[in-house]
């Protein structure tokens, strides 16, 4: 098979130009704020009190660059000289100072309990869509992220001032780059604004980063068959598609393609190839023609279902989840999956070193058969789950359980306290059914499962609401 590397993928932007060279698997992205058809080097700014080449500045007479730390995690470098920072709350500017046309500044802001796409359609509301560049690349500083622009198409009239924004996951929220620009039509004074603004990029680094969550049922590799009549036998091939973690891919059919890969577009140096997913189906648009490429060790393949994951954003409750699977589970005979269920009584937070959680918790294990997960086993354990929170992440430290039979009302009471009324009326069968079946219906849909009911032994089978 003849295989042909990718060396360099460029999306071309009009106002800010993204180069993301592959080398193998290894990338390396610049930012440059003005799209002069040239590939900048990147502006290394080194330590504070240094040049990039790590001379101490006074004595070369170049530039002395300072550090920026901001609370959520990220650090830049910048030319004091050229730049003054404003900090408000979550955002940071970056403005540049230097002789120029106008104002010309780098704002970088954080929006939490969003998706990105959301905020870009919130911070573009008021620009013409039909001028409007949606391009996606790499996330600034980073080889393994993904994010989004909206820039607008330069027609070379106006005023030169131009806005161009980058949105990406980051941490629970969107991180937001947003520039502003005017170009001067002074080579000279728009090359220092450039070479100025790209280096603060170019610096930036993170110092926890999170696994982004928007794609990350897409890496995998899907494979497909297909077989033809040679000379009177039938030849089987096999073709495949590969998404690795990192947004890195490739495409194995006649030759061997290397891409990037985004929401909706596989992208080559020179070229591109739409797709999408559903499910653990890609189809991939090649020439007009539509093939669908199916992910390897799927439900469908293997018959094994996935581990349960809590689905939501909420990662005390996620810890609770996590907690209850990992800690229960293995009490009962293996089944094809453990699906935890929470009653949820109340919670109470004001301590960061014990959060307490007070609920009926249960665990239920279950078999597939077709498209029904059959109750195999499972159980009731109320009482009150205590955590610590570190940073944004929360570590369950004890767990107390009401006790059984005669134990159960005295330690019920010990244990919720004022709560225990409110304990007995979450204890409802008709609301406990209730929430048990969207929680399955949650994991059917985070999974992508073609899973339509539950049923437990000597019951009807259970619809999973939509």
């Amino acid at each position: 098979m003849n295989k042909r590397i990718i060396g360099s993928v460029i999306t071309g932007l009009a106002a800010i130009s993204m180069l993301a060279a592959l080398a193998g698997c290894a990338k390396d992205v610049n930012v440059n704020i003005y799209n002069t058809g040239e590939n900048e080097e990147s502006t290394d700014t080194g330590e504070e009190g240094t040049t990039a080449d790590g001379e101490a500045a006074e004595d070369t007479g170049l530039p002395k660059y300072e550090e920026y730390k901001n609370s959520r995690g990220w650090s830049v470098k910048y030319d004091p000289a050229l730049i003054t920072v404003n900090e408000a709350e979550d955002m940071t500017s970056f403005v540049y100072t230097g002789e120029s046309a106008g104002t010309n500044m780098l704002s970088i802001s954080y929006v939490p309990d969003k998706q990105p796409e959301e905020v870009l359609a919130e911070l573009t509301q008021g620009w013409d869509d039909q001028e409007t560049v949606r391009s996606e690349s790499y996330f600034p500083g980073t080889d393994d992220k993904w994010g989004y622009w909206r820039n607008p198409k330069d027609n070379g009239e106006g005023s030169g001032l131009s806005e161009d924004i980058f949105a990406g996951e980051y941490n629970g929220g969107v991180m937001v780059f947003d520039f502003v620009t005017h170009k001067a039509g002074d080579d000279e004074m728009d090359m220092a604004v450039s070479d100025t603004l790209s280096g603060i990029i170019d610096s930036i680094t993170y110092d926890d980063f999170e696994p982004q969550t928007m794609y990350d049922y897409y890496p995998g590799v899907y494979k497909m068959t297909e077989t033809e009549e040679i000379e009177g036998e039938e030849v089987t091939y096999e073709y495949s598609v590969t998404l690795n973690e990192d947004h890195s891919g490739l495409i194995s059919m006649q030759d061997d393609i290397y891409v990037m890969w985004g929401s909706s577009m596989l992208i080559q140096a020179d070229n591109s190839y739409e797709y999408t997913i559903e499910g653990d189906n890609l189809m991939l648009n090649l020439d007009g023609n539509w093939l669908t490429f199916t992910r390897e060790g799927s439900v469908e393949d293997t018959g094994v279902l996935p581990a349960y994951k809590y689905p939501g954003d909420d990662r005390l409750m996620a810890a609770v989840y996590e907690y209850i699977v990992s800690e229960y589970s293995d009490d009962y005979e293996e089944a094809d999956v453990s699906i935890p269920m929470v009653n949820l009584v109340d919670t109470d937070d004001s301590d960061p070193d014990d959060i307490r959680v007070w609920g009926d918790f249960w665990i239920n294990n279950y078999k597939l058969e077709g498209d029904t997960l059959m109750t195999q086993s499972g159980g009731s354990y109320p009482g009150c789950i205590h955590l610590k929170k570190s940073g944004d992440a929360y570590e369950v430290t004890e767990m107390e359980v009401v006790g059984d039979g005669s134990e159960y009302l005295p330690t019920a009471k010990k244990i919720f306290g004022s709560r225990f009324d409110d304990l007995t009326k979450v204890m409802d069968d008709e609301k406990r059914e209730e929430i048990r079946g969207q929680i399955i219906a949650d994991y059917v849909k985070a999974n992508d499962l073609n899973i339509t009911r539950y049923q437990d032994f000597g019951w009807d089978p259970v619809e999973l609401p939509l």
